[in-house]
């Protein structure tokens, strides 16, 4: 899943959210949000897109009219659809998690009355979407008037730049359970891929996709085999279909500047907890603003400390030199060089290490998050109350 399906699934499951809300997830019946929220014994109904619809994303590609009729058109009848089971649920608010959802979501609420909350996991800028895309973004926005959360300060000022009303946008910054990231002394990656005890483990994690900067990171990696410093580097994550040629590449890359005994691939691993503890240190790479930068937290949490890309929402997590590092976003030089003064310096390191942990649990629980969206959900429903009561007396 992506992070805006497991920030839902956290969010939903908490037991705070179990007790206070009654809740029912539209979602594709195949698949793994649906499978997560089964395991958590949330309710669910089958809605889905076609797949006509991802024309609509598609950035740095030709602009082909045919396609986006073909996905507009899929949105409409998608909106019919949840329109139709939004009104056999009657639900007290409707939250939305992505583009396609926002846009179906506030036209079904719009038809029906109920007020709509647009949780905005994305960055609304020219890096992820194109203009048509985000002109109908705000146009949607300003037309139905929901209520939005970004994931990020930056992410809500990305909104308010394209012109959605800053008093519709409030940010409310992503959590985790730190509960479910005990440390794993085992480090259990570091056995499988043969890592000498002593010997420095540095990873990155994500989707293998150009901006997250995975070749970053492997320059990075030869950059300190050049230097001769020990140390051995994970690449921890897989690529979507359209995402293959870029993933071949970075094997090119290992083999080409023979870094085959330096560098390991990994694939997504269902236990994340035992792959980040057995890391000593974590990169995060991407060249590309982050919306916010989920595993920044999740590598805290196992106390592991963080170098991350001094853009998006990455410095609202990332204080430099107190709880992590930061470097200007593809700075080689500026990665290799926090790394040797870890490797260097063991204080700084645990310091680092300890102030992440603080840092997670002062500000990034998913306890704080639920409050910040139970609050929100509570004036939404509140708003649509006196709506309701304003129309019955006209």
């Amino acid at each position: 899943m992506g992070g805006a399906e497991m920030n839902v699934v956290d969010l939903l499951g908490h037991p705070e959210a179990r007790a206070a809300w009654d809740v029912t997830v539209a979602c594709a019946p195949d698949g793994p949000l649906a499978r997560a929220l089964d395991a958590k014994g949330i309710r669910r109904r089958d809605h889905a897109f076609g797949s006509a619809l991802n024309e609509l994303r598609v950035v740095g590609r030709r602009f082909d009219p045919l396609a986006k009729f073909r996905g507009w058109r899929e949105l409409r009848r998608a909106t019919v659809r949840l329109k139709n089971l939004v009104a056999e649920t009657r639900p007290d608010v409707l939250l939305s998690c992505t583009n396609k959802d926002h846009f179906a979501a506030a036209a079904a609420g719009k038809a029906l009355g109920i007020p709509t909350l647009w949780w905005v996991n994305d960055i609304l800028s020219a890096d992820f979407f194109g203009w048509p895309v985000r002109k109908v973004f705000v146009a949607q926005a300003r037309r139905h008037s929901p209520r939005l959360a970004a994931v990020s300060e930056f992410g809500r000022e990305a909104l308010v730049r394209e012109g959605v009303p800053a008093g519709s946008v409030r940010t409310i910054h992503n959590g985790i359970d730190p509960a479910r990231y005990r440390r794993d002394e085992g480090r259990p990656l570091r056995r499988e891929l043969g890592v000498a005890d002593g010997e420095p483990l540095f990873g990155v994690v994500g989707r293998l996709t150009a901006w997250k900067g995975q070749e970053v990171f492997l320059r990075v990696a030869d950059a300190w085999a050049r230097a001769g410093r020990p140390g051995k580097f994970a690449v921890i994550g897989g690529a979507f279909n359209e995402d293959g040629p870029f993933a071949s590449g970075l094997r090119q890359y290992v083999a080409g500047h023979g870094l085959a005994d330096r560098v390991r691939f990994v694939p997504f691993l269902p236990d994340v907890v035992g792959a980040l503890s057995s890391l000593d240190v974590l990169l995060h790479t991407s060249t590309k603003p982050e919306p916010f930068g989920r595993v920044l937290i999740e590598a805290m949490a196992v106390g592991v400390p963080v170098i991350g890309a001094r853009e998006g929402g990455v410095p609202e997590i990332v204080t430099h030199d107190r709880d992590g590092g930061l470097v200007a976003p593809g700075d080689v030089a500026g990665y290799e060089a926090l790394l040797a003064a870890l490797v260097a310096e063991p204080a700084r390191w645990r310091r680092w290490r300890d102030g992440g942990l603080a840092t997670l649990h002062e500000r990034f629980t998913l306890d704080r998050v639920f409050r910040d969206w139970d609050r929100l959900v509570r004036e939404s429903t509140a708003v649509g109350t006196q709506r309701e009561a304003q129309n019955l007396r006209g």
